[in-house]
């Protein structure tokens, strides 16, 4: 059986829709987008009908004015995912408006309402997986070594760490970001009737227009401040219901501090931070100054694929500085290298640092 140019036409509109909704939802990986563009280069066809679907999504709007959900912030937030492959004509401001056709260079009516209903269905699908309309949740996470900047529906962005996984609600009261592990860094979006707050295992963390990392590890959550104020308290008490309104043991932070919870047990007050050492993670770097040898290569197994590896209590709280690539954990092997006192040993499974023994510390003398 052969296909007409019209079976074409609508099969090809129907994966032009598919492509354009997993855009705007920004749900491409690397593989993904280069499958995108394998996509529109295997056909001019292809491209004439990624650009139609974004014309119908663009128009929608115009022919569906009856409709009880308003079609202009819903397209305003799939314009507003990360990520997002934009394909769109520009349009000339002189040029007169015209008389719009809904059907593009043959392609018949009915392909056309086949597209404008998978842009529709899978948009409003997008919008309530994201908590928006409906209040579900979604989680966003990276792997070991993988690193990730998210545009929230709300206009807040968030940069996700390596190895960190968060879990993202919406409701008419607040805006609630669970860090199920790991560590990520908000720029938060002011709004006057919805609070935002993180959750990070007895850590609660409330904020409004203000910049913050936290960073929840096993039993210890740290939230250090960047810009603005936030509140930090423990336990699932609840949030606050307006503006001047905390819970009593709530602490406010400023920018430049950071306070601990330690096992549900929140530091007695505010400590000044180190924004350079704290977020230098975001500049995919690692620095340490005099911190316990432990702590840093801990830091380093976040990243890198060979673990490093010390078992000896004295060498894991020997103070050490400096500013290092975190995925380049050979570099830091050999500084430690240098180290009085300290050997490496390198296997394709882990890299162990130990003690030089009395033997190789002292010189060997030579009979005479």
């Amino acid at each position: 059986m052969t296909l007409t140019e019209e079976q074409i036409r609508s099969a090809v509109a129907e994966q032009a829709g598919e492509w354009f909704v997993a855009n705007r939802a920004g749900q491409l990986d690397h593989e993904d987008r280069v499958a995108f563009v394998a996509w529109l280069r295997a056909s001019p066809v292809h491209v004439e009908e990624y650009l139609g679907v974004a014309l119908i999504a663009r128009d929608l709007p115009a022919v569906t004015s009856d409709w009880d959900v308003p079609l202009e912030p819903l397209i305003a937030q799939a314009r507003a995912g990360e990520e997002i492959v934009s394909l769109e004509p520009p349009v000339a401001r002189h040029q007169p408006p015209v008389q719009r056709s809904w059907i593009f260079r043959g392609r018949t009516l009915a392909a056309a309402a086949t597209c404008a209903t998978v842009v529709l269905s899978a948009g409003v699908l997008w919008w309530v997986r994201d908590g928006q309309l409906l209040g579900l949740p979604k989680t966003y996470q990276t792997a070991h070594g993988e690193q990730r900047p998210l545009r929230l529906p709300d206009g807040s962005v968030l940069h996700l760490n390596t190895d960190s996984s968060v879990t993202v609600r919406y409701s008419g009261a607040e805006r609630v970001v669970d860090v199920d592990r790991g560590e990520a860094l908000f720029q938060v979006a002011h709004e006057d009737r919805r609070r935002f707050r993180v959750a990070a295992g007895e850590a609660q963390v409330l904020a409004v227009g203000t910049e913050f990392d936290v960073y929840r590890k096993r039993s210890t959550t740290v939230v250090t401040v960047v810009e603005g104020q936030v509140a930090v308290f423990t336990g699932a008490t609840a949030p606050p219901t307006n503006e001047g309104t905390l819970p009593r043991q709530a602490q406010r932070v400023n920018a430049g501090y950071q306070v601990r919870v330690d096992a549900g047990v929140m530091s007695a007050q505010p400590m000044p931070a180190d924004l350079r050492q704290a977020l230098a993670w975001m500049q995919r770097r690692i620095v340490f100054e005099q911190r316990p040898l432990g702590e840093v290569a801990e830091e380093f197994n976040r990243y890198g694929r060979v673990p490093l590896t010390i078992d000896d209590a004295e060498l894991r709280a020997l103070p050490v500085s400096g500013v290092f690539d975190a995925y380049d954990t050979d570099s830091f092997a050999t500084f430690l290298g240098t180290l009085d006192g300290v050997k490496v040993e390198r296997t394709p499974a882990q890299i162990r640092v130990i003690r030089l023994s009395t033997a190789e510390r002292e010189p060997i003398s030579v009979a005479r």
